[in-house]
């Protein structure tokens, strides 16, 4: 997933908390939003992307580089521009070491994910490791299950 469509998501569930509630929002259709998550933006609509972008507070930096515009990144923005030479690599190194520790959590948690998955399909062939079921498709075998235990009782 290309970085815009990654920022684009995590934006929508931190500011809408659903897709749907964002849709509303907007008054773009959710199969749009839902297709624009999972298949990268690059095959939405230009002007849909934007509204998107718009909505969220992203910019795009460069016409490339995606960036989330607060006030706060204002703020910093200002502040970095009246910096000397020593004041932004002081702030520059401080933030490439904070990049760098949150990038790694974030792997580490990626990791840890995709192993529980795997060691969940070892030990139960019925769960896919594409896939973790919904609660009611547990529902569903765990109603299978008892009806095949009354079968046999």
């Amino acid at each position: 997933m290309d970085e815009l469509t990654q920022l684009i998501k995590k934006r929508i569930k931190s500011k809408f908390s659903s897709t749907r509630r964002f849709s509303e929002e907007l008054g773009i259709p959710q199969t749009t939003i839902v297709s624009a998550i999972k298949n990268g933006v690059s095959g939405t609509a230009f002007t849909t992307v934007c509204k998107m972008c718009k909505a969220l507070d992203i910019k795009l930096v460069n016409g490339i580089y995606p960036v989330v515009v607060t006030d706060t990144t204002k703020n910093l923005i200002q502040k970095m521009s009246k910096l000397d030479e020593k004041g932004v690599h002081t702030v520059t190194t401080v933030l490439e070491m904070e990049y760098i520790r949150c990038k790694t959590e974030a792997e580490a948690v990626a990791v840890a994910e995709k192993n529980a998955r795997l060691e969940a399909a070892k030990n139960n062939p019925i769960i896919s490791t594409d896939k973790i079921p919904t609660t009611s498709e547990v529902g569903d075998l765990v109603r299978a299950l008892n009806d095949e235990s009354d079968i046999f009782d």
